[in-house]
């Protein structure tokens, strides 16, 4: 690694850790989430940017040297449809062919698992049940269980060599590994409302196959982020919260299901980051059970994040929450006037990532606003 690579790549770590850790960094850091825009900057498809490793990297190469945020989100990974289906296990549209070519890819979500299966999975555990799955999941792939397999060999190949090209730039990585949450992969495989029906009928049964799973999904991402040398992991919560479930069911589950996650990966010294999509506005209270310092919560728009900044301020790091909304359609002077409040209100004191998930259709204007607000209005004065 070039000396100036490593000053920055060390100087871009220490930024984030300090904030992990709730205390005051030199200024906030600013973390965009570059999957659903580099694609579309670089002027690439994106079914090229999910398999052709090549080109993926040249888009992100070419984002970060034009916006220069602090960090990569996630490891660069190829994420064809027999590698997306670890995270999102529905049946899958993709750009090129059941899409126009310039779309993102979308999930169609409709019983896969069937109530029978409950079994299977408890004893089993989440791999050995999506590998049954596999032919339902992807009914158009031929010897889909061959192919599977040897397309997680190839790409965890390219995920060690992918970090370290980034890292010889200068360039972290957020997360070093992630994972949907087991309530949330149930819920996909399931379907939404077959997935209710069985916490209404049978919760014991749900409550069960979570616990199993969640052993299964910690280790999947500890063994990531150990192979890329990256302690921080993603995980998706993206059906807990009070918009999709009831507080007694998340007190039942959902929050049992997040504090063993925690501890699972905790004892790993890996710091989860809690990926909290949805209105967590009323599940807020519930985090304060949570080990204090050891988790990063990442909102959306939807959260209040500054009640987030109220109740979980000095218990855990927050990030978030420039969204696809204001990215797309305002202007910079409204991007920068967010980013402010976000910085004085979310940030004071430290613990507070500013973090942006631009679509294909974010202004480059815009991108460069939210960085440039933490890189100015951002800093701490000491």
């Amino acid at each position: 690694m070039r000396k100036e690579a490593e000053r920055l790549y060390k100087e871009r770590e220490e930024r984030v850790q300090d904030a992990i850790n709730l205390k005051v960094p030199d200024r906030v850091p600013v973390i965009c989430y570059e999957q659903e825009y580099a694609w579309a900057y670089a002027g690439i498809s994106p079914m090229e940017f999910i398999t052709n490793n090549e080109k993926m990297m040249m888009a992100l190469e070419k984002f970060h040297s034009d916006f220069q945020p602090d960090m990569q989100t996630f490891p660069p990974a190829l994420t064809g449809p027999l590698i997306l289906v670890i995270a999102e296990p529905c049946l899958i549209k993709l750009p090129g062919e059941e899409l126009p070519s310039d779309s993102v890819h979308q999930l169609i979500e409709t019983e896969i698992m069937t109530e029978e299966d409950y079994g299977y999975a408890y004893e089993e555990g989440y791999m050995q049940l999506l590998f049954k799955l596999l032919p339902k999941l992807r009914p158009n792939v031929p010897e889909v269980r061959e192919k599977f397999l040897a397309n997680i060999e190839s790409a965890s190949q390219l995920f060690r060599s992918n970090v370290e090209r980034l890292e010889e730039l200068g360039i972290p990585c957020y997360a070093g590994g992630g994972m949907e949450s087991p309530f949330g992969l149930l819920s996909m495989m399931r379907s939404y409302e077959k997935f209710c029906l069985d916490l209404y009928r049978n919760p014991g049964i749900v409550a069960r196959t979570v616990e199993k799973f969640t052993e299964d999904l910690a280790q999947l991402a500890i063994t990531a982020c150990k192979l890329v040398g990256i302690s921080r992991a993603l995980v998706g919560l993206h059906r807990e919260c009070s918009s999709f479930f009831s507080l007694k069911q998340f007190e039942e589950i959902g929050l049992p299901e997040i504090k063993k996650l925690v501890g699972l990966l905790s004892r790993e010294g890996i710091t989860p980051i809690l990926h909290c999509d949805g209105d967590w506005t009323l599940n807020l209270p519930y985090l304060k059970e949570l080990p204090k310092g050891k988790c990063i919560l990442e909102l959306d728009a939807s959260t209040d994040i500054f009640k987030a900044k109220e109740i979980l301020g000095d218990r855990m790091c927050i990030d978030g929450n420039l969204m696809e909304i204001l990215l797309s359609f305002g202007t910079p002077a409204k991007v920068e006037e967010h980013c402010k409040r976000l910085i004085d209100v979310v940030g004071e004191d430290g613990g507070f990532i500013l973090k942006g998930e631009p679509p294909r259709e974010a202004k480059p204007e815009n991108i460069r606003a939210m960085i440039n607000t933490a890189k100015t209005h951002g800093v701490y004065k000491k």
